[in-house]
């Protein structure tokens, strides 16, 4: 017997052949067709993603690197845009590996745009509010396929340009009391040195890094009545100037000294494994230095050279020298009158480097130290990093004390008065005689996974070199001495590097 079906049955058995077959072939977690799988990724694939440029929010706009992260979905800029940038109104460009047939975005809570969808062409003038959730969805050319994309732009949540002096950080010199008399600290073999006068006892103080560690406090037995002041480091050996101006050395850490067989006035600082002094001959004031290089002769300062109240000696870094250049700024000359001037030393002949009356004042123990800024060029939201001189603290001939921070951006030739980002807190009191040292300490941070369509677009770091600023003691205006530490970090050196 024959069986006949129905011609509405065989149609329907034929329908559901058909789209069990299609949907077994299009669900990738169940083919495990590899093709299916690429086809399906780069399909919808965005394989670069800009900002329009817009000279009314910030010159710059369209240089923004974008990174995009294909594994997790994620597109973001890695360095981001300047504190303050408004960015609930970018218009973008998106390009796709592919031929796609749809590009929307969609914007959930956004200070302009609630809940919004944008069709996204190559032409269009839409903007993205971009301080909401945003989604970009890709739909492939053939519309079987989809994609959605986490869109950020980032912006920086605090002015970035700010050395910050927080409170928190402050500690008190290593093993002082309410009597301290005096202070001074160096850097001597890679490590910290503070020599206190703590009512007429003395201790050096080393560490390896003032914040992170302890310090080793050794009582320190003076054959002699030191000048706390003059005390000055090489790169191995210490050197200090008695209350009549002899001069002595240590080569193992203050436990013992010998007399060098010189007087002088002052000692200016120490260049390489010598220390330079200035001196009064009798006659005049003379240029010295210990040990004394073969050849060497004492020669007659410059009339505007100081005598005394100079800053420390700071090492200068730059391309353009072939010897170590090294500078201190302001003191007092001869005749007593304070100097405003910057003088150069290369090792061997001083030469003035700037002398801009209409800036620095003139002062005595100001604090000199070379530092970084960042600088924004006009065709890009980019900064860039310059080394940056600065001067603090000092003070003036009328018994005021400065309060400004100088600031030099061509190796201390000419100087301005520092952004309000670089200017000290008033929690940190007016100061003279005080040292400051730039320290560079590794910084961590967790890299995330990046998997862009440009590997070389965004590299992530773990760890980086940054660099923060110690102040070490100095005087108040009343003379007495100062206890404190502060530590100071511009904050843009804090945040990962992108590279």
């Amino acid at each position: 017997m024959n069986k006949h079906f129905p011609l509405y049955l065989m149609l329907f058995l034929l329908l559901a052949t058909t789209i069990a077959s299609c949907s077994k072939k299009d669900d990738p977690d169940t083919s495990g067709d590899s093709t299916y799988n690429a086809y399906s990724t780069s399909s919808t694939m965005v394989s670069a993603f800009a900002l329009q440029a817009n000279a009314k929010i910030i010159s710059g706009l369209d240089s923004v690197s974008f990174a995009i992260d294909q594994d997790r979905g994620e597109i973001y800029n890695a360095d981001s845009l300047p504190y303050g940038t408004r960015v609930n109104a970018l218009c973008v460009s998106v390009t796709c590996a592919s031929t796609v047939s749809s590009r929307v975005f969609i914007v959930k809570n956004g200070s302009v745009q609630k809940d919004t969808t944008i069709i996204y062409r190559s032409n269009s003038s839409d903007s993205i509010d971009f301080t909401g959730d945003v989604t970009l969805r890709i739909t492939s050319n053939d519309g079987l396929h989809t994609r959605d994309y986490k869109v950020k732009v980032n912006v920086h949540q605090q002015e970035p340009d700010v050395i910050d002096w927080s409170l928190s950080r402050r500690r008190d010199l290593p093993g002082v009391s309410s009597t301290l008399k005096a202070s001074k600290t160096v850097m001597c073999d890679d490590e910290f040195l503070c020599l206190v006068n703590d009512d007429g006892s003395y201790a050096l103080n080393t560490a390896e890094d003032p914040m992170g560690g302890a310090w080793s406090k050794t009582a320190i037995s003076f054959p002699f009545e030191p000048n706390v002041s003059s005390f000055t480091a090489t790169a191995s050996d210490l050197y200090i100037l008695d209350e009549n101006g002899e001069l002595y050395c240590s080569t193992d850490k203050g436990t013992s000294w010998k007399h060098c067989g010189v007087a002088w006035n002052t000692i200016v600082g120490a260049y390489g494994d010598r220390v330079l002094g200035v001196k009064h001959d009798g006659t005049s004031w003379v240029h010295d230095e210990y040990p004394q290089r073969d050849g060497f002769i004492p020669t007659a300062i410059n009339d505007e050279f100081p005598v005394r109240g100079m800053s420390q000696l700071v090492a200068a870094n730059n391309e353009w020298t072939a010897n170590q250049q090294a500078m201190i700024a302001c003191g007092e000359l001869a005749d007593g009158t304070f100097t405003n001037a910057v003088w150069g030393y290369d090792g061997e002949r001083w030469g003035m480097v700037s002398n801009n009356n209409a800036v620095l004042p003139h002062l005595s123990d100001a604090s000199l130290f070379s530092y970084y800024t960042f600088t924004k060029p006009s065709t890009s939201t980019t900064p860039v990093k310059r080394v940056t001189w600065m001067l603090i603290g000092g003070k003036l001939a009328d018994g005021r004390f400065n309060t400004m921070t100088y600031v030099s951006r061509n190796q201390c030739i000419n100087w301005s008065e520092g952004e309000s980002g670089v200017q000290l807190p008033s929690s940190i009191p007016a100061f003279s005689g005080a040292q400051v040292f730039v320290f560079e300490r590794l910084q961590r941070a967790n890299a995330p996974r990046l998997n862009s369509y440009d590997p070389g677009q965004v590299t992530p770091v773990n760890e980086w070199d940054c660099s923060y600023l110690y102040l070490f003691g100095g005087y108040a205006s009343n003379g007495s001495a100062l206890t404190s530490v502060w530590e100071g970090v511009l904050r843009r050196l804090t945040y990962k590097p992108v590279f």
